[in-house]
């Protein structure tokens, strides 16, 4: 059976923006997150899923607009 580790990371996005999907998340991020993503993928790091989150607050009649992710990742463990 493999075992997996797992590890997040915050994206950050370059303008905030209403995220609903996947894809919405990914055009937006920022060139130092892209290049975080790339590096552990270098390092074995599968992102699973990505969660658009907003650092802002909303209140009942408004939405705070996402301004970032947060990545799930897993890689196979050492043996």
């Amino acid at each position: 059976m493999i075992k997996f580790e797992h590890t997040t990371v915050v994206l950050q996005l370059e303008k905030k923006n209403f995220a609903v999907s996947r894809a919405d998340v990914f055009q937006g991020l920022s060139r130092e997150s892209a290049e975080t993503l790339a590096k552990l993928g270098e390092q074995g790091w599968e992102l699973v899923a990505a969660f658009p989150v907003s650092s802002g607050s909303a209140g009942l009649t408004s939405f705070a607009a996402t301004d970032a992710a947060l990545g799930l990742l897993k890689r196979p463990k050492a043996a």
